[in-house]
This record gives structure tokens, C-alpha cells and sequence, in this order.
């Protein structure tokens, strides 16, 4: 993403706040934990944790305690992938607007598509409002044949050229075969500007067998058609599109509803992929994949 995001900005968080999710961290790795006691290896009973509170515990850790690190990792399937961030504190300037840090949306999303690999596998993938990148090597990371990286926003295209480099450098050194043989292209492109089409492999006439949208849904600071219409000009008849949304308050109206009714007045189904569908730790309450 990218554009003027003043409000969004993180903070630093507090070195308190640091300390409770490493902490956290260590209490849940702790061998057996909330499975009995593990006296044999430690001398000590393991903690008990209920269900709830591990994956609240869980839902802390993840969401906060890698924003602000200069590398940003994810782990898809075998791999751990690593994408620079820069925080707008250090930037200096507005220039590279909210796309330039990993959001917990996008998380989501990635462990969704972990999950269920065959949405990706051997598919050509647009990949909206992608900031940093993470998204778009998760892809190519779970089988994607091309994958095709944008934003609207120069300095975070340079940032994300920049990831996927990195990325592809890593997987030519080592033996991860499906990043090797997915083709990832970056490039700037504003909401259906009639450019993308062609980036397309020829056999889908224009058009993507995927479209990925990650945390875009912003009419504070994007507005909502355009990405719609975006949607619309690269899906085909069989085009599937999965986008992550979380919810922010908006005074106007309701961002759901609004991107629900433009959606359907283009002829799409939007419907909630349930929580009981997607990862058991990577899923939360505020924030849906449609």
C-alpha cells in the first residue's frame, strides 16, 4: 500500500510491551506446554494453558512483536522468508506512505494460502497493493508460476524490487524449488490504468487465474472503487480473488459494506472465509479474508 498514512504510522512500542510478548513467547514453547507436566527434562511441571488464552497469547506475540525489526520474517511451509521494512520514524519522510511495513492482515492472509496451497499451486497471480513484497514471495513460495508484485507508490516498488531480489537470491543458493521456478515481476501500477493486462501469460487473455489483495480496503486514505475496478479489469470468468481487510473505524460508512455493494453492482460474489477455515493462530477476530 502506499499514499499518505500519517495516522497509521506504529510507534515504538514500549520496552515493556517488547518484554510481555517475548515472554509470552518462552512460556508457550515451553516442551508439553498445557499437555501435562515435563518433570523428566526440566525438574519441573510445565504449565497449564487453556486453549484460549494460547492463542490470544499467540495472536499478541505475532501481531506485535516483529513490526518494528528492520527484516520482517514469515514462515511458509519449510521456509522462513525475511522482507525489509523501513518504519516512516526512520524514513524521514512521507515518501513511501503505509506500504513499507509487513501489517497483520497480510500475515493472515499468507497463513490462510499456506494452508490451503492449491489456490496458488501452478496459478498466474496479480498481486494489489503489495508493499513490501511479503505477500507475492509467499506466493511463489507455495507454487505459483507467475506472480506479478505491484503498487502505486515508486519508493515502495523500489522496496519491494529490493525483497524480491533478496528472496530470489536465497532460493537460488538453497534448494527451494518452487521459488526458483516462479517467475516475479514488480512493477508500479495505479488502479485499473489499463496497464496490467499484458503482464498476463498469453494463454489467459489478459486476465489472472489469481488476484491477492493484502490490508487495501482504506477509504481514509485509498478510495474504494478504484481497487474494485482494478479487481474487475484482471478477473476472467474463473478468476479468484482473496483479499484481507481489517477492520478500522471509518465515520462515513462501514468499508465492508461499501466494498460488498460495489463488488456485486460488477457482478462478483464476495463472501467470509469462516475462522474455523483458516490458520488456527493466524486468524483473528478483526480482521476477515473475503
Amino acid at each position: 500500500m502506499s499514499g499518505e498514512g500519517a495516522e497509521m504510522r506504529r510507534r515504538n512500542p514500549h520496552p515493556a510491551a517488547l518484554a510481555f510478548t517475548r515472554s509470552l513467547d518462552q512460556h508457550l514453547s515451553w516442551p508439553n506446554n498445557g499437555s501435562g507436566s515435563d518433570t523428566a527434562s526440566t525438574g519441573r511441571a510445565a504449565p497449564r494453558v487453556s486453549s484460549t488464552i494460547q492463542k490470544l497469547t499467540h495472536t499478541l506475540g505475532w501481531r506485535s512483536c516483529h513490526s518494528h525489526d528492520e527484516w520482517y520474517p514469515v514462515t511458509v511451509g519449510s521456509e522462513t522468508i525475511r522482507v525489509r521494512q523501513v518504519q516512516q520514524n526512520y524514513a524521514g519522510d512521507d515518501s513511501l506512505g503505509t506500504g513499507a511495513t509487513v501489517w497483520p492482515a497480510a500475515v493472515v492472509l499468507i497463513k490462510y494460502l499456506e494452508k490451503c496451497p492449491q489456490i496458488l499451486r501452478h496459478k498466474t497471480v496479480a498481486d494489489l497493493g503489495s508493499g513490501t513484497g511479503v505477500t507475492s514471495i509467499a506466493a511463489a513460495h507455495l507454487g505459483a508460476s507467475l506472480v506479478v508484485c505491484t503498487d502505486g507508490c515508486d519508493p515502495v516498488v523500489d522496496l519491494a524490487k529490493s525483497n524480491v531480489a533478496h528472496a530470489k537470491e536465497l532460493a537460488n543458493s538453497g534448494d527451494e524449488k518452487s521459488m526458483k521456478d516462479c517467475e516475479i515481476r514488480v512493477r508500479n501500477y495505479q488502479w485499473n490504468d489499463g496497464t496490467m493486462n499484458a503482464e498476463s501469460s498469453s494463454k489467459n487473455n489478459g486476465v489472472f487465474d489469481v488476484i491477492l489483495v493484502a490490508d487495501c480496503v482504506l477509504p481514509k486514505l485509498y478510495p474504494i472503487e478504484p481497487l474494485v475496478c482494478a479487481i474487475d479489469e484482471l478477473s476472467g470468468p474463473s478468476t479468484e480473488t482473496y483479499l484481507s481487510y481489517e477492520h478500522r473505524y471509518f465515520p462515513e460508512y462501514d468499508p465492508r459494506d461499501k466494498f460488498r455493494e460495489l463488488a456485486e453492482q460488477r457482478g462478483f460474489d464476495v463472501s467470509i472465509i469462516p475462522l474455523s477455515e483458516q490458520d488456527p493462530i493466524y486468524s483473528v477476530d478483526d480482521i476477515e479474508i473475503w
